[in-house]
């Protein structure tokens, strides 16, 4: 068997997410956050009350990563924990919630950039779909 990286899985999906993540890091320089810290953010701000395990289902991030991802936030003073009866929730602080503007922005700005790679939102969204179908398939083998 002759080795082709042209026509391998792992070397085209690795390619393909190192070329996402120079194009993801250049759009969220702004905020000074690497691009899964901006998601968090979002995350949060959308789900409103979220504990760390389900933010952690949420974006397929083990919740020790995780909770080294908000440790980091916390840091920077951009999300609290609020501690409740027998639950611990995250919530964005006032400048957590005062970057959201930028972060977003970054954001519409990354999805049109990869809508002038990937095609109309149609594609763009059928190319996203067709990777969380396969990953899900991954997952699920795995824990097979």
């Amino acid at each position: 068997m002759r080795l082709s990286l042209n026509q391998c899985t792992y070397f085209a999906t690795n390619r393909l997410a190192r070329e996402t993540e120079k194009i993801a890091n250049k759009a969220y320089k702004p905020t000074g956050l690497a691009p899964t810290y901006n998601y968090i953010l979002m995350t949060i701000n959308e789900e409103k009350n979220i504990n760390l395990q389900e933010l952690s289902r949420l974006m397929g991030i083990a919740p020790s990563t995780m909770s080294r991802f908000i440790k980091k936030l916390e840091n920077k003073n951009l999300v609290k924990k609020e501690y409740g009866w027998r639950e611990l929730k995250l919530q964005l602080t006032v400048e957590g919630r005062e970057l959201l503007p930028l972060v977003y922005k970054c954001f519409r700005q990354l999805s049109s950039i990869m809508s002038s790679y990937l095609g109309d939102s149609t594609e763009k969204e059928r190319f996203v779909e067709l990777l969380n179908d396969k990953n899900t398939i991954f997952a699920s083998k795995k824990s097979n």
